[in-house]
């Protein structure tokens, strides 16, 4: 009994260790990642004014810059040209990424077609 009862001290010392470690890495990984950021230059965007507010009823809206010159309309394009090219890619995954057609090549290998005529032989005693 009094071996048990080391057993499960050593087990739970060692298991405390190792989370405290493991929570000490983490928290040096979080500091060197806050210590380690570049500070970000926020481009000045350009508001829509409510159309309470607007000037002449027939003025053009201003239009906001989303980022790196581009504005909403012109980043919502993107979006939807990329999200259809992912999934026009994903269809067609499986044919591109294949080397041969499915059933062309009945036997890969001399080694597999050795195998499989081996393993179809009976079985006799020598």
């Amino acid at each position: 009994m009094e071996n048990l009862g080391w057993g499960l001290m050593m087990m739970l010392v060692g298991m405390g260790v190792v989370f405290a470690l493991l929570a000490a890495l983490m928290g040096l990984l979080m500091l060197i990642g806050r210590l380690d950021r570049q500070p970000r230059e926020t481009p000045a965007a350009t508001e829509v004014p409510p159309v309470e507010e607007r000037s002449a009823p027939d003025a053009a809206p201003r239009v906001r810059i989303v980022a790196d010159g581009l504005d909403e309309n012109q980043v919502a394009a993107i979006t939807v040209a990329v999200i259809t090219h992912a999934e026009n890619r994903r269809r067609l995954a499986a044919p591109e990424t294949r080397a041969h057609a499915p059933g062309s090549q009945l036997f890969a290998s001399r080694w597999l077609a050795v195998g499989r005529a081996q393993s179809q032989q009976p079985f006799v005693r020598r």
